[in-house]
């Protein structure tokens, strides 16, 4: 039967009754009776002699950490003060001297400062640790002002002795006092010396620096205000300067001292002196002393030399200086290299601003009566002019004498420029025809005419060719008597030799046209426009060709003569742009003049005025103001504007040196303002120029083989044979330029492509029909003519006109097209009619 488990039954040897285990006993110790609490309070009295211990302990690390903590905020404010930017080890000089008292004060306060708040204990730790570092500190800064102090006294005797430097250069002007700041810097070099304990040779080094530096410091200055004395000055310095410095100085100063001679020798030219500086040993400051006696007075400024009357100059020879009245008493007036001489000159001597007329009677130049040349009433054409220039008498024609004077003068010559082309003409080509030519009867020097007016790189006919020396093969080549060979341009032959109209070798007195390869000219000079005021310049005219030449020839140092020649190139080129731009701006104010009033008269302008435009302008003006008054503005003559289109489009630089102003009358207002405009932008920005010049060369080349088709040119480029058909050419070449004006108009300055231009040339290219009425009494149809889409701003009032495209000029495969697209288009087949407008528009949009 089932039984209940007893605890008993489940633990082997845990007793069911608790005396079983109790460990009771009737016997007393001394723990029964509490020894154990007395030996707890002993022990507890031990524990708190060991706390004690402790806590006092750790008040003293509490003091050592705090103490730290405080000397390490003023060791970092010591570094960084000290060592730091702006630190007080970081100063020099006096900055160090004078900050050491506020320095070492400041620190002090900072030692206070970290230092507050400390326990007793640990501000007993600090301040011995503190007074430890500041006594480091006392220790730098007592040992770098010592240093500073030194270092004091040398910068501000360095800056004494700089001052005195300055000083020197400062006064630079007086030689005097030059050497008394000099002296005062030498002084404090040798008390810095001795102050500083030098040896005699670094004292010696230091004094030879220092005056040496100044002395080049002085003549740098100099040389701002004139190079050659700062050259003088250096040469002078003698030993004051160190060898090296003199040749370093010499040498900067080469390149300024050479311009300033160049600039003195243009002066002494331009005023018909000898040159100053020849180059010569013995010529580095003064008159060249190879001037001969006869020329004294050309070497002081034209003044009259005592002893003795002054002599008339002769024909070739150099003059004194001074003109002679018809009693050969002198006229007290020095004549300026630029001047033209007297004898037999048609237009009057300028000398210093002034105007001496001269009758050709009293020529000082020869006892021979010489002809009197024959005075035109008025203004002539250049042809007649050039026909009769070099041989009068002779009706002979040329292409070089005709652009040489048209280039000059214009297309109407003044008859104040005859005698001047006479000389010039009589020069280049040696004839016995110019009875004035101060040269002879020989052709000038052709060394002399590379100073000629203005240099090209674009010839024209008419313009002037220096040739070089000829090279003769063999033994005795070239003697150096050769000077080359002077002519006019008359442009190539077949084989791009250059044509010259020149002095006959064979016959004196003759010309004759001769051919040269390229590498033989030595360069072209080109006339520009000539006026009277251009006549006076030194390269305008023979005589002061020669003497430029003379005088160039004078200087015997090649590099000071190349600067010299550059310096009177550029002198006599802003001259002759400066009278250009002057004679300009007269002609628009008399232009605008006219425009606002055209019952006003030209002959009422000013003097000056009337003197800047010339006869010939007076005559262009009547013209023009006649036309303004009849018809508000003259109506463009198409030949004479495609006559500048392809001026301007071929050689932009020399269409800046035409004289506009005759063209006036023949251009309309838009017309002349497209010309001007042109005009300007070659003379403000050539490379712009250029630019335009090349679209417009583009633009002509692209349609040429089209007009060659049309018959309008031949294969060559010359017209066709028709008499209209230059004028039909330039009408074409007007209108296209208008439309590329258009289309940068349109599109913000941008030029068209070529494929703009081509569809341009395309369109007005499309021929059309005209119809011209009848007049009221003939009645009838209107007569038709052909002609080109270009021609229509050409046409009358009374004129219409048509597309002009007949059905079988149509290409066939172009005709099936249309037809096949009408046909798809309509539903039905087109008429001719139809094709035919439908290929008007394909056309003139293409």
């Amino acid at each position: 039967m089932p039984t209940v488990p007893t605890y008993q039954d489940t633990q082997q040897h845990v007793p069911l009754r608790p005396e079983y285990t109790e460990g009771f006993t009737v016997q007393a110790d001394a723990e029964a009776f509490g020894s154990a609490i007395g030996k707890g309070m002993q022990g507890l009295a031990t524990g708190m002699g060991t706390l004690g211990e402790a806590v006092v302990e750790v008040e003293k690390l509490d003091n050592a950490n705090a103490a730290k903590d405080a000397q390490t905020k003023l060791n970092d404010w010591q570094r960084e003060q000290l060592y730091g930017k702006s630190g007080f080890l970081t100063l020099t000089g006096r900055a160090a001297v004078e900050g050491r008292a506020t320095f070492e004060k400041l620190a002090e306060q900072k030692r206070a400062e970290f230092g507050k708040g400390l326990t007793p204990g640990a501000a007993r730790t600090y301040e011995e640790t503190s007074r430890a570092s500041m006594n480091t500190l006392l220790d730098s800064t007592i040992r770098h002002t010592f240093d500073q102090r030194k270092a004091w006294f040398a910068e501000t005797s360095a800056n004494s002795i700089k001052s005195a430097s300055a000083n020197a250069v400062a006064v630079y002007s007086d030689p005097a006092k030059v050497d008394a700041e000099i002296r005062k810097g030498v002084t404090e070099i040798e008390h810095q010396g001795h102050m500083q304990g030098w040896s005699k040779e670094k004292l010696d080094q230091e004094r030879a620096r220092y005056v040496s530096d100044t002395t080049r410091n002085v003549a740098l200055r100099m040389a701002n205000d004139s190079p050659i004395e700062a050259e003088q000055y250096v040469k002078d310095a003698g030993d004051r300067m160190l060898p090296a410095d003199s040749t370093a100085v010499l040498i900067s100063l080469e390149p300024a001292v050479q311009d300033e001679k160049a600039r003195h020798n243009a002066t002494d030219i331009i005023a018909g002196r000898l040159p100053t500086y020849t180059g010569a040993p013995d010529a580095g400051a003064g008159p060249s002393p190879a001037a001969p006696a006869a020329n004294a007075d050309a070497v002081t400024g034209g003044r009259p030399q005592t002893g003795g009357p002054t002599q008339p100059s002769v024909a070739g020879a150099r003059t004194t200086g001074l003109e002679t009245d018809g009693a050969g008493s002198t006229t007290g007036r020095a004549r300026t290299l630029g001047a033209r001489p007297s004898a037999g000159k048609t237009a009057a001597l300028q000398t210093a601003g002034n105007r001496t007329a001269v009758s050709p009677t009293t020529s000082p130049q020869s006892d021979t009566p010489q002809p009197k040349p024959r005075q035109p009433s008025g203004p002539e054409d250049f042809r007649t002019v050039a026909a009769t220039l070099a041989f009068p008498g002779k009706a002979k024609d040329d292409l070089a004498l005709a652009g040489f004077v048209k280039n000059a003068a214009g297309n109407t010559v003044d008859p104040s420029l005859r005698g001047w082309l006479s000389d010039v003409t009589g020069a280049l080509l040696g004839t016995a025809a110019a009875p004035t030519n101060l040269v002879g009867s020989a052709a000038a020097d052709a060394t002399s005419f590379r100073h000629f007016g203005l240099p090209t790189q674009t010839p024209h006919p008419g313009d002037i060719v220096v040739l070089g020396p000829q090279q003769k093969k063999g033994a005795g080549s070239n003697n150096g008597t050769d000077k080359g060979q002077i002519g006019f341009f008359r442009g190539y032959d077949a084989d791009g030799n250059i044509l010259v109209l020149g002095p006959d070798p064979r016959q004196t007195g003759d010309t004759a046209l001769t051919a040269h390869a390229a590498n033989e000219v030595v360069s072209f000079r080109t006339s520009g426009t000539v006026d009277e005021k251009t006549m006076t310049l030194p390269n305008y005219n023979p005589e002061g060709l020669r003497r430029i030449e003379e005088s160039l020839n004078s200087i015997t140092d090649p590099a000071l003569r190349a600067a010299t020649e550059a310096q009177l190139n550029a002198y006599t080129v802003s001259q002759k742009k400066a009278l250009d731009a002057q004679r300009v701006q007269v002609q628009e104010w008399a232009n605008n003049q006219v425009i606002a009033d055209p019952t006003f008269d030209p002959t009422k302008l000013p003097v000056h005025i009337q003197q800047a435009i010339r006869p010939s302008g007076l005559l262009t003006l009547r013209d023009y103001k006649e036309k303004v008054r009849a018809y508000g503005q003259p109506a463009t003559d198409t030949q004479t504007l495609y006559d500048l289109q392809t001026e301007f489009a071929r050689d932009p630089a020399a269409f800046s040196q035409i004289d506009l102003l005759e063209y006036r009358p023949k251009l309309s207002d838009k017309d002349w303002e497209k010309v001007t405009g042109w005009r300007q932008t070659a003379l403000t920005d050539l490379r712009k120029a250029r630019l335009e010049s090349l679209d417009i060369n583009t633009a002509f080349e692209l349609a040429k083989p089209q007009l060659e088709a049309l018959g309008l040119l031949t294969q060559d480029g010359g017209f066709a044979t028709s008499y209209s058909v230059p004028r039909r050419v330039a009408e074409f070449r007007s209108a296209l330029l208008d439309q590329m004006d258009v289309f940068k108009d349109k599109n913000d300055g941008q030029n068209p492509t070529q494929s703009d231009t081509q569809k341009m040339i395309n369109r007005l290219l499309f021929p059309i029909v005209v119809s011209t009425p009848n007049s009221f009494f003939s009645g009838g149809t209107p007569a038709k003519s052909s002609g080109y889409l270009y021609q229509v701003n050409s046409l009358t009032d009374d004129q219409s006109y048509d597309i002009a495209v007949q059905y079988e000029d149509i290409p066939r495969d172009l005709r099936m097209e249309f037809e096949a697209e009408l046909t798809k288009k309509n539903g039905k087949k087109p008429t001719q009619d139809e094709v035919a407008n439908e290929y008007e528009l394909f056309k003139l949009n293409r």
